[in-house]
């Protein structure tokens, strides 16, 4: 015989109210979850947000060119938000151009351990051992980019001025090079080309270089200035005096010139027959430099001679040139251009 037994109707009131009191601590829980993670939500939205809004104020700062300011912004804003390796790297730009490049280096070493496929950071670390003079280093970092993304001309440009801090300056033209061969109107390589052929003799390969970044840059361009002036040395070495002056006179205005500065725009001034300009850049000369023996000679020369001009093949004065302070090498095969440029 089965015998049946029923629970009494106190049992299963009890029961209930131990099921009832169970769903509602889950539901509890649940919700408490729930609001948690939508209050950790906003926080971390509003943390978002907060950074974006000061990276922006920091790129305004730099366009206004208040590096400083920058700088304070985005360290607040990479605080907010120190995930946003975005962020990093553009507060790593801006401590390397305020000349705190160990500063960088500790963000970059960030970056290349929450990104290391992005060549950036290595290069940005790249440019922080540059800058510290390890040069094997920098070498090292910017190897590891470059086997991530060849066709990155910034991490090419700055292999090409390893070479020249180590005097390789064949292999650093074949950087400065192969940066053209991915963008034709990269201005600091043509600027590192210029100056290598320049300082090698090769003045027909320097000055088209040249000429390209003035015609091609903006007025007022930063680059414009020292490709006027190294293209006035040109002309000077090529005696070609008028076109000398003039292009030395646009590139000194935007130059912390030296005494031998002016000495060259008022030779060059003298040599094209313009001596009111040699004047004046010769009493800029003296200024900076009362005794330069070379300023006063052609001092001289100008209040005795006011109406001879000099001549290329008679100087009246010893010319003191780039080509005199570092003599010209003969060209080479070395430093011919390549790639059609």
């Amino acid at each position: 015989m089965v015998i049946f037994l029923h629970p009494l109707p106190s049992q299963l009131n009890r029961g209930a109210l131990r099921l009832r009191a169970s769903v509602v601590v889950f539901c509890l829980t649940v919700f408490f979850a729930v609001a948690g993670c939508s209050a950790h939500r906003q926080a971390v939205t509003a943390r978002s947000e907060t950074a974006e809004r000061l990276s922006e104020e920091a790129r305004q700062a730099r366009d206004r060119g208040n590096s400083r300011e920058a700088q304070s912004l985005l360290e607040a804003a990479v605080d907010r938000n120190p995930t946003d390796y975005e962020m990093r790297l553009e507060l790593s730009e801006v401590l390397m151009a305020n000349g705190s490049s160990a500063a960088a280096a500790s963000h970059l070493a960030k970056v290349i351990n929450q990104i290391p496929e992005d060549p950036r950071g290595y290069i940005g670390m790249a440019e922080a051992m540059y800058d510290q003079q390890n040069l094997s280093e920098a070498d090292h970092l910017l190897e590891k980019a470059l086997e991530l993304d060849p066709r990155q001309t910034r991490g090419l440009v700055l292999r090409g001025k390893v070479e020249l801090a180590r005097r390789h300056d064949e292999r650093a033209l074949e950087n400065f090079y192969q940066v053209l061969a991915f963008d034709p109107d990269h201005i600091e390589a043509k600027m590192q080309i210029a100056e290598l052929h320049f300082q090698h003799g090769d003045i027909k390969f320097a000055a088209p270089l040249l000429r390209s970044i003035i015609e091609n840059s903006e007025p007022g361009n930063a680059e414009q200035a020292p490709a006027q002036w190294l293209l006035g040395q040109c002309y000077a070495r090529d005696e070609r005096w008028s076109d000398a002056a003039r292009s030395l006179g646009a590139g000194i205005a935007s130059r912390r010139a030296s005494a031998l500065d002016w000495y060259q725009l008022a030779d060059a001034s003298w040599r094209a027959g313009d001596r009111r300009s040699a004047e004046s850049a010769v009493g800029h000369a003296l200024r900076l430099s009362p005794a330069d023996p070379k300023a006063l000679a052609l001092r001289q020369v100008l209040n005795h001679q006011p109406r001879v001009a000099a001549s290329s093949g008679d100087p009246v004065v010893t010319r003191l040139s780039h080509a005199e302070a570092e003599p010209a090498v003969q060209p080479t095969e070395a430093f011919r251009p390549q790639g059609g440029q």
